[in-house]
């Protein structure tokens, strides 16, 4: 039996609780899942094992979710992932939605975030590495 490997997600909250509850609720589903407290981290395992898809909050230290996803965008040698920004702040979440990326509300419900994640990865090329649109409305 032909089985293709598990999806990677990487995590990148700077909130433990909310990293490992996410955790739980992805591999639950069979996803595999790195997680990163800050853009540096996730930097670092997004080089050494780039995922198939990044879960980031809008609010991280060093520098925010928007900013990290456009120093992603801008760096040639970065693989390019497709990116789902998560938060609670309304304002900073209609930013991310102005240019065209997904968000998920905190709150959400572990269906809310399973459907999100199954639709994204879906409408990805189903391969690691690819190049995908994130930001480029606004880049």
């Amino acid at each position: 039996m032909n089985e293709s490997p598990r999806p990677l997600i990487l995590i990148v909250d700077d909130e433990t609780a909310v990293r490992e509850i996410l955790k739980l609720q992805l591999v639950g589903e069979g996803y595999d899942v790195r997680l990163a407290d800050d853009p540096i981290v996730a930097g670092r395992s997004l080089r050494e094992a780039p995922p198939d898809l990044m879960l980031v909050d809008l609010a991280l230290p060093y520098q925010d979710g928007l900013d990290f996803a456009a120093t992603l965008k801008a760096d040639a040698a970065a693989p390019q992932v497709p990116i789902v920004f998560i938060s609670g702040n309304p304002e900073i979440m209609s930013r991310a939605r102005e240019l065209g990326a997904p968000c998920l509300k905190k709150p959400f419900s572990a269906t809310q975030l399973i459907d999100l994640v199954r639709r994204e990865l879906e409408n990805r090329a189903p391969r690691r590495r690819a190049k995908v649109d994130v930001l480029s409305a606004g880049l």
